[in-house]
């Protein structure tokens, strides 16, 4: 956003409107960042969402509690520990990059089965 100030000072709506859409453009980093975290891997500090998010360690309870009143994500914050475990998040549209993180998802998934099925095969012995 700052990048292109120059070009958005021209629209006095957009202006009026910047706090408005600079948490937007954060929540969808939030979104962007859950993402790319594998489903075993979303228990996520505040640090991390300051870091990715660009925002204090201090707003970050905001912006997750914004984002969980959309219903775009679901989970719990422990201010405590000063974590959010992401339990769902809202389906979207998925581009190449996108595709492609699913992709190899599944290939490691495929990877891990194959790895169960053959230490049953192995053990089938023992069961029966």
């Amino acid at each position: 956003m700052a990048k292109h100030s120059q070009y958005v000072s021209r629209f006095p709506a957009i202006v009026k409107e910047m706090t408005y859409l600079e948490q937007k453009v954060r929540i969808i980093a939030f979104l962007n960042m859950i993402f790319h975290c594998g489903k075993d891997d979303r228990c996520i500090s505040f640090a991390k969402v300051s870091e990715t998010c660009l925002v204090e360690v201090s707003d970050v309870e905001f912006l997750l509690m914004k984002a969980m009143s959309l219903e775009l994500v679901k989970g719990n914050i422990d201010e405590v520990s000063e974590t959010v475990e992401v339990t769902w998040i809202m389906p979207r549209y998925l581009n190449k990059e996108h595709l492609q993180v699913v992709s190899s998802r599944i290939s490691e998934w495929e990877r891990k089965m194959e790895g169960v099925i053959t230490m049953l095969e192995n053990k089938s012995n023992e069961l029966l």
